[in-house]
């Protein structure tokens, strides 16, 4: 088993880790914190893709942007209004907020139990940076995942009212979409990460669907399998402005910081997480705010950083351990140090910003918070691959489900992966109190941690209640 990471350093992209980490690497791996478990309960009974039975609400920043974009916002909440049959519930939550903190608001002002269950909204987006509503409480939120989060994370305030226009408008024709096309692309910069991420994740993934598509199980109106040669921006934005519902799976390293390191805040922001597509050559946020990119579209973006930079990465003390245990070269870890963020504050990528904001652009972005490694949609230990995870997901898209419904496929893995993880440690706990220390399954171990941390890392940028296509009744 070993461990590859999608980051290519900016300027030359060459593979920030270029030899793939080995299993003991991980055999020392801390114990993650536990998943956010939520104390509240939802109408669990009820049909999940349901606004009317699960209710949706909005956060704000308790401040006057805040109020600001709660104005701008109001055509979306109506909406949503009308779809749930009562008005929408909106928070305002203080800026910066702790974890500690953030469990207080979800607890006491979001969910308290003097309310009903069944008037407890599962559908949350948040409308802010992360400054402005911190990544705390989106964690806090989106918990084991009982709870649909999508964020909405624009620095200006033009772009929130672009997206709703642009959401409203789509939901209110008279005749919406009832299929989609789904593409699944590779980006091949000729590194071996991303030939491996092309043979365990893209291809297997694609050919699932496809063979579901034939016994009538995914109901996409085709599906296109392309590896992108090195350099090849103008055919991906060949295939991203064709003016049909889209639903993009596309993998590739993600950008990361220069061998000099990122010169501002602002340069970092601009760049990192962009898609690399070799060949000196990068997908950024100039390229998609403008004309059709995915109109009205899904776009899943498997790639390091993909979705944002968190202010600290889950793997950042593991990988020091390799370091100080001979396992990891040291400038390994300064390559992947350089794409830290500047100044210690977490950020969404500029990419999926602007193509949210784009009036001819897609609905939502399902991407990476964090490092993106390939192994968790592939089991080294059997040879399997795990893209029936992605299919569930991919499927439930194109079947018409919102988005964050879709996601939330994801999550279970990850809470399965953080409770047999737990098991495991505490097994070898109690037998080394008693005398008789266990030989566990490090392998096992290992993917799992991995795992755990990855799954959890994906984030929708977006409204977590948007469609793909029109959802027929049943």
């Amino acid at each position: 088993m070993t461990l590859q990471l999608l980051l290519a350093q900016a300027g030359d992209g060459r593979p920030v880790i270029e030899t793939p980490l080995p299993t003991e690497s991980l055999l020392e791996a801390p114990l993650p914190e536990p998943l956010p478990s939520p104390s509240h309960l939802y109408s669990m009974s009820a049909e999940p893709d349901s606004l009317r039975e699960q209710r949706w609400a909005l956060v704000v920043p308790d401040n006057d942007r805040g109020r600001k974009l709660e104005a701008i916002l109001s055509p979306l909440c109506e909406r949503r209004a009308e779809e749930q049959g009562r008005k929408v519930d909106v928070y305002r939550a203080r800026p910066g907020m702790d974890a500690a903190k953030a469990r207080e608001f979800v607890d006491e002002e979001m969910y308290p139990t003097s309310r009903a269950s069944r008037e407890h909204a599962r559908y949350v987006l948040l409308a802010g940076t992360p400054e402005e509503l911190s990544m705390e409480l989106q964690e806090e939120l989106t918990g084991d995942g009982s709870c649909f989060v999508g964020r909405l994370p624009f620095e200006r305030e033009d772009d929130y009212a672009a997206y709703v226009e642009k959401v409203v408008a789509r939901e209110r024709e008279a005749a919406r979409p009832r299929k989609a096309r789904a593409v699944f692309l590779t980006a091949q910069d000729m590194s071996p990460q991303v030939r491996s991420g092309h043979d365990f994740i893209t291809s297997p993934a694609a050919r699932r669907c496809s063979e579901a598509r034939a016994r009538g199980y995914f109901p996409a109106s085709g599906v296109l399998t392309e590896e992108l040669p090195a350099g090849a921006k103008g055919r991906l934005l060949e295939l991203a402005g064709v003016k049909e519902p889209s639903l993009f799976f596309t993998l590739s390293h993600g950008v990361g910081g220069p061998l000099s390191g990122w010169q501002s805040a602002e340069e970092q922001r601009r760049t990192q997480g962009n898609m690399w597509l070799g060949d000196r050559t990068h997908l950024a946020a100039e390229d998609v705010r403008q004309g059709a990119f995915l109109p009205g579209g899904i776009w899943f973006y498997f790639a390091c950083f993909g979705a944002g930079t968190p202010a600290r990465s889950v793997y950042q003390p593991w990988m020091e351990h390799l370091v100080r245990s001979g396992k990891m070269r040291q400038r390994e870890l300064e390559g992947v140090e350089r794409s830290r963020p500047v100044g210690a504050r977490p950020f969404i990528a500029a990419l999926p910003q602007a193509a949210l904001a784009n009036p001819e652009g897609p609905l939502a972005v399902i991407g990476h918070l964090d490092q993106a490694w390939i192994c968790s949609f592939h089991d080294p230990r059997t040879g399997q691959t795990h893209a029936n995870r992605l299919e569930d997901v991919l499927t439930s898209l194109v079947e018409g489900y919102r988005a964050g419904l879709a996601l939330q496929s994801l999550s279970r893995f990850a809470s399965k992966a953080d409770r047999e993880l737990r098991k495991q440690y505490q097994a070898d706990a109690v037998a080394h109190s008693s005398g008789h220390p266990l030989a566990p399954n490090m392998a096992e171990r290992a993917w799992l941690w991995m795992e755990r941390h990855d799954v959890t890392s994906y984030t929708l940028l977006g409204d977590p209640a948007v469609r793909l296509v029109d959802r027929p009744s049943r």
